[in-house]
């Protein structure tokens, strides 16, 4: 057995496992199990971990905090200007030689733990960091995936019944994590995250609360003194109900005790609880639909954590074991969970329970649009042979919902037009895949539109009628979802917004929304143009009046997700859509059609709102 190096780099520390034929050891640097990522730049080099903050005593203009947070580029730092790339590999560089001494010769099999947030272009330059610093990156693992695998067995078992798990990640920043278990480790579903939902943020707030005054506007030789003890304070108190802690600049030691730590962690702790519960949304699901909910990271034994989290989220989460190192741990002991080593990962199929309801919403286009064409009725003629005021008597709306339907499953479709074009065109390594994800999604644009055209020109030839009447009618109601996805597309082209792995979710429309609207339109159609049974004809009001309904519903589930908010706004517009079916079906499948694009809308400012940085 060859030796193993799992290594989770950080915003504020980089922790590392070896496995090794004698077992697994966490690597240890200036005698602790974890290293500080900063870095500290002077015209001699670049020195990193614990000699970083020593320097930083005597040049403190030289110090960068966290690389991670300082971009991808180039900054400029105490008047040397470094690439930021440089700082990572600085101290990988150093977890390298710690390993090689550990295990006798060079690790050939590494793991990086990266969030799950993070794009190809910022996973790509993670490489290139490793590979300045020797490192042969094999796998890249997402920290919520690697954090489920190293969970318990019970844990497990609950994982591999089917239920998702909520995992909640509060190092440095916070990054909230849908993620279903799957035989390859897990699939992330949904995620977000937050720079100030941390210990970072916790830090600054302590120090405000001790000193009096922002961390910035201490004097330059006592700022990263304060820093440091601030950070070390709260780290014991996690083991203590008080500690006393140093002050530079020869005044008296401060005693900090759980409660201060507690006041300042509380809006910090909030915000993960309101992250985790629009991930939740995210993903379209409830709580109770979950396997569990777990808290992983460094500033997760802070005290009352799972309390003031349970405050916002409804439910208190489970603090695993060692939560420090449960991703580091998880990629290391984890054999299956993977990304390809010297490429980005290429975009994977939909799996197979996806691909069957993409096929839903389109024969429920078809069905719809059969039922629009063979239900016109005609008068004064017939297509073959029109007479004088020929015109035709047909379920408009009816197409109106075949042609947004259409759309739907294009657009649903886009996260497998995407892989196709990947497999097609692997991406190369420092090419964002999301470009093949923008690709996707234009083709299920343009897609959605032609079919909704070949509707109505169809339809216009078959009832030898204007074309330009039912292109109104098909057309019409798909453009402002077409015009909002092709933002859409342009917002995953500049940004890398979405997980990798996550754009199939994403682009996943309520299948609750679908159904009913097409019962209900399909039901006042059936009202209004007649065509039902005739031992159904007691009935027809009933049937007209509980499409109303439904596509009410539909507009309900289309614009909320939880089951509660969407029963409730049933209520209101139900009543409305009930009432206006009795005048056909054209003004219900107008107002689903704009519910369907306000969807599009909500789901577009989300991707603006909750693009990791």
């Amino acid at each position: 057995m060859h030796s193993r190096l799992a290594i989770n780099y950080g915003a504020a520390t980089v922790r590392a496992i070896l496995v090794a034929p004698g077992g697994s050891t966490t690597l240890h640097f200036d005698g602790a199990a974890e290293m500080s990522t900063a870095a500290h730049v002077s015209n001699t080099g670049i020195v990193t971990g614990a000699a970083a903050w020593r320097h930083a005593a005597a040049d403190p203009d030289g110090l960068v905090v966290s690389p991670l947070r300082a971009g991808t580029g180039r900054v400029t730092v105490g008047g040397v200007e470094v690439e930021v790339v440089d700082l990572v590999a600085a101290a990988l560089r150093q977890v390298a030689a710690e390993a090689q001494q550990v295990a006798g010769e060079p690790v050939d099999d590494v793991r990086m733990v990266v969030p799950a947030g993070w794009g190809p272009r910022r996973r790509t330059w993670l490489r290139h960091a490793a590979r300045h610093a020797g490192l042969p990156v094999a796998r890249l693992i997402e920290a919520p995936v690697a954090a489920i695998a190293h969970l318990d067995d019970t844990v497990a078992a609950r994982a591999n019944a089917g239920g998702p798990a909520l995992v909640l990640d509060v190092g440095a920043g916070g990054e909230v994590t849908v993620v279903q278990h799957a035989a390859g480790g897990g699939e992330v579903l949904s995620t977000l995250a937050d720079p100030d939902a941390g210990g970072d943020r916790i830090d600054a707030a302590l120090i405000r609360a001790l000193t009096g005054t922002d961390l910035a506007d201490l004097p330059a030789e006592h700022r990263w003194p304060v820093l440091t003890n601030v950070r070390a304070a709260r780290h014991a108190l996690s083991e203590q109900v008080a500690v006393t802690m140093p002050v530079p600049g020869g005044q008296p030691p401060m005693v900090v005790n759980t409660q201060q730590v507690a006041e300042a962690a509380q809006p910090v702790f909030k915000r993960v609880g309101e992250l985790a519960a629009q991930a939740l949304g995210n993903a379209d699901l409830t709580l109770d639909q979950v396997s569990g909910v777990y808290l992983i990271g460094a500033a997760a034994v802070t005290p009352g954590a799972g309390e003031m989290i349970a405050s916002k989220l409804g439910a208190t989460p489970q603090l695993t074991n060692s939560p420090q190192l449960a991703a580091v741990l998880g990629a290391a002991d984890t054999d299956t969970t993977a990304v390809a080593g010297g490429v980005e990962e290429p975009l994977r199929l939909p799996p197979l329970h996806r691909l069957i309801t993409l096929a839903l919403p389109g024969l429920a286009s078809l069905a719809l649009y059969a039922h629009f064409v063979l239900s016109a009725d005609f008068y004064n003629g017939t297509p073959d042979r029109p007479g004088v005021g020929y015109y035709v008597m047909a379920n408009w709306g009816e197409l109106a919902v075949a042609a947004v339907l259409a759309a739907i499953t294009a657009l649903q479709a886009a996260a497998l037009f995407a892989a196709l074009l990947d497999q097609r065109a692997p991406t190369r390594a420092g090419q964002a895949a999301t470009g093949r994800i923008s690709g996707g999604i234009a083709i299920a644009v343009a897609a959605g539109l032609a079919t909704a055209g070949l509707y109505a020109i169809t339809a216009a030839v078959f009832f030898n009628h204007p074309t330009a009447d039912l292109l109104r009618w098909a057309l019409l109601p798909v453009l402002p979802t077409a015009a909002i996805a092709a933002l859409v597309a342009g917002l995953a082209w500049r940004r890398a917004a979405a997980p990798v792995g996550g754009w199939d979710g994403f682009l996943a429309f309520p299948a609750s929304s679908m159904t009913t609207a097409t019962a209900g339109i399909l039901a006042v159609s059936l009202w209004w143009h007649g065509g039902l049974p005739a031992w159904l004809n007691d009935w027809t009001t009933v049937i007209g009046l509980t499409g109303g309904l439904l596509i009410g519903t539909a507009v309900a589930c289309a614009l909320v997700r939880h089951p509660a908010a969407r029963l409730a706004l049933t209520v209101p517009i139900g009543v409305f859509t009930t009432i206006i079916s009795r005048s056909g079906p054209d003004i219900p499948a107008i107002i689903w059609a704009i519910a369907v694009a306000v969807w599009w809308a909500g789901h577009a400012w989300a991707l603006v709102r909750t693009r990791p940085n």
